[in-house]
């Protein structure tokens, strides 16, 4: 912390005389400016101060009860006797010899004097400036009614009093009715008599008449800039000590803030309150007192006790302020770490039991203990106004925190079931004892997950093991092979004599060429099952494709008697596929059909377009019987030739469906006693 100025007890000191200082005098001028504030900006004398317009306004509400009461006996009617009373008595009131307020009514059409303080002559000692004029309009009075009624005939509203007794009726539908009689114009004119010969409120106002001086407006606001300015100087030396880098408390700044604030903030209010309280009636009632300025003396005593108060208060909090022990320095801080230890106790002290004890129980005894426990505290929280609020409310949280956790659990497994295993469920939330069963169910079905992340995993790896062992093997293969293929067609093309030896050298090429194909077949299945052919998307006429193949087939199926029953559609269908690949699952679909179709036996070859899906189904009865699933049909090296006594690899099938669903399709088989039935989707394209 920078040492300067601030840091000095004599700055400090000054500043504080100076505030005090300047704040009672401030006060003691604001209290002036409030005293004399109506005649300070006036320019005119005690006519124009605010009390003398009081006294005025006063008066002339008065008189104009005294015409109402006059206007109401001169249409006939009687005031009777209290009425007749007060009216005398405010006709005494306005005397000449009680007030110096003076006054004439006259009738504006004639100019009679109607009522006056003393006749002819009485505005004579009125100044013109004063007096005022002007004129009153008097209509008859309304006449009060229980209900009335509109007549549409005769455009007549009748009104009745309490009794049902009609009491008069006007033309028209009207909701006022008044009484009969004529309207009044009455000339007023009044003013104050200026010799001030009555000692009333009049007089009052004149003789203690001050005309406020605005120079003292703009000392006391000059005044009042110079506490603040002071009191903002205190605040910045609030906790300053020289020789002290960090801001030094003194022994009041260690007292509990609430308590400190409540002592020093009723002392200043009460000394404040003394100190207006000794102005304000030493000017109402000890103005020309020699005792007034004694009890100016005590309330400026007052009103400096009042100011030393507020600037340690405020000098106070900027310490506390600094040394950031405003809130904790207080009671109320203390009595919540009190309070919150001991819950913090409390909740551990019942979590302990809740696992050791009441963790052990059954859900069902948890589940029945809870709900007595609740019906238990709603019974005990009747009794105090906030206690039902905090049980309920409590509970209404305990439950949406549990669906919440609940939510994240079912989410969770829904993840899990839809193939993200590797889906973590949040516990952090359920961390409380109340959760226990909810958080061990998450982290079961986190484990769940893991393991079964790590067994798809292992499979994966097993599968991509498998793929290039096949992948390897073939390549190892296909060396040798091609050197026994290429010496076997050395050899046929010598002449070799004898039927044995060449019979000998047929079957050599016949079986090399299997051998070629199943290991070719083997690598396009390895590459098929992993993804890893390239696949060139084009729109493709699949009506033309399946028609090609049937005609290269045609042979094949007269020589294995097989009768094609084909129905395509009428028009090209196309679909985004690849045309090698497409080609081969048809290929495929139809070897297998000549394979393993039983001879003399219809092939049913369908394409149809359904529901922005082009489908191609084959149908054929097997030559032998098929007693395995079509899952398995579609495995690799299962074929449905048990004795495996024909040339099939077992490949075929699920080179199709690997091909199928590498280009996005669906394929399936259906088998239905010996019918087999292979069916290939592909999306239609646009």
């Amino acid at each position: 912390m920078k040492q300067d100025f601030r840091s000095y007890a004599l700055v400090k000191a000054l500043a504080l005389i100076l505030s005090i200082a300047c704040g009672v005098t401030a006060v003691f001028g604001w209290f002036y400016c409030g005293m004399y504030w109506d005649s300070m900006f006036e320019i005119g004398g005690y006519s124009t101060s605010l009390a003398w317009n009081q006294a005025m306004n006063d008066r002339y509400s008065h008189l104009m009860e005294i015409l109402d009461n006059y206007d109401y006996m001169r249409r006939g009617q009687t005031l009777g006797y209290v009425g007749d009373q007060i009216y005398q008595e405010w006709l005494d009131a306005f005397s000449p010899s009680k007030t110096n307020f003076r006054y004439i009514i006259r009738d504006n059409a004639t100019g009679e004097i109607l009522l006056s303080s003393s006749g002819e002559n009485s505005l004579q000692n009125v100044s013109a400036e004063d007096l005022s004029r002007h004129v009153r309009t008097i209509s008859p009075s309304r006449i009060y009614y229980s209900y009335r009624e509109y007549d549409d005939e005769k455009n007549i509203t009748i009104f009745f009093d309490e009794n049902d007794t009609p009491i008069g009726q006007v033309t028209g539908n009207e909701n006022i009715l008044y009484r009969d009689g004529e309207t009044y114009y009455y000339a007023l004119e009044y003013g104050v008599d200026s010799r001030a010969l009555v000692q009333d409120e009049f007089y009052a106002a004149r003789n203690t008449f001050r005309k406020g001086d605005i120079r003292i407006l703009y000392w006391t606001v000059v005044f009042t800039l110079a506490t603040l300015a002071g009191t903002v100087l205190l605040m910045c030396c609030a906790g300053r000590r020289r020789g002290y880098e960090d801001f030094v408390p003194n022994w009041t700044d260690k007292i509990p803030y609430d308590l400190y604030l409540f002592v020093t903030v009723w002392a200043a209010i009460m000394a404040f309150a003394l100190g207006f309280n000794l102005v304000a009636e030493g000017y109402h009632f000890h103005y020309n007192d020699p005792s007034f300025y004694a009890m100016l003396g005590a309330s400026g005593g007052a009103m400096t006790a009042g100011f030393a108060l507020s600037e340690a208060i405020l000098m106070s909090t900027a310490t506390r302020f600094k040394t950031h022990t405003l809130l904790r320095n207080t009671l109320c801080w203390r009595f919540c770490a009190w309070l919150w230890r001991w819950t913090v106790r409390l909740c551990r002290a019942l979590g302990s039991w809740w696992g050791t004890t009441f963790g052990s129980w059954s859900i069902t005894a948890r589940l029945i203990l809870l709900f007595l426990g609740y019906v238990a505290l709603s019974y005990v929280s009747v009794f105090t106004v906030i206690g039902p609020l905090l049980l309920h409310g409590g509970v209404l949280f305990l439950l949406c925190r549990y669906l919440k956790g609940w939510k994240a659990v079912r989410a969770g497994t829904a993840a899990i079931v839809n193939g993200h295993p590797d889906t973590v469920i949040d516990t952090d939330a359920l961390t409380a004892p109340i959760y226990r069963d909810l958080r061990e169910h998450a982290e079961d079905l986190n484990d769940l997950g893991g393991a079964i992340n790590s067994a798809v995993n292992e499979r994966l790896k097993s599968e991509r093991m498998k793929a290039e062992l096949i992948t390897n093997v073939s390549h190892d293969l296909k060396t040798p092979l091609t050197s026994i293929i290429n010496y076997v067609d050395l050899l046929k093309k010598e002449d070799i004599q004898g039927e044995k030896a060449q019979e000998y050298l047929e079957v050599l090429d016949r079986k090399s060429q299997r051998l070629k194909k199943l290991t070719e077949d083997l690598v396009e299945a390895s590459k098929a099952s992993t993804g890893a052919l390239p696949v060139n998307a084009e729109r493709l006429g699949v009506t033309q494709l399946i028609t090609q193949a049937l005609g290269e087939y045609s042979e094949k199926f007269a020589a294995a008697d097989l009768t094609p029953v084909i129905n395509l559609t009428e028009e090209e269908v196309y679909v985004t596929a690849d045309g090698r690949h497409l080609w081969r699952i048809i290929d495929n679909l139809l070897g297998n059909c000549v394979k393993y179709a039983m001879p003399g036996t219809r092939v049913y070859l369908d394409l149809v377009r359904w529901e922005g899906q082009i489908t191609f189904s084959v149908k054929n009865i097997s030559a032998g019987q098929l007693n395995i699933p079509a899952e398995q049909l579609m495995e690799r090296f299962v074929r449905g030739d048990e004795s495996r006594t024909t040339e099939g690899s077992g490949l075929g099938l699920s080179i199709a469906r690997s091909l199928t669903e590498l280009q996005k399709g669906t394929f399936r088989l259906e088998i239905d006693g010996d019918l087999f039935k292979a069916v290939v989707s592909f999306p239609e394209a646009e």
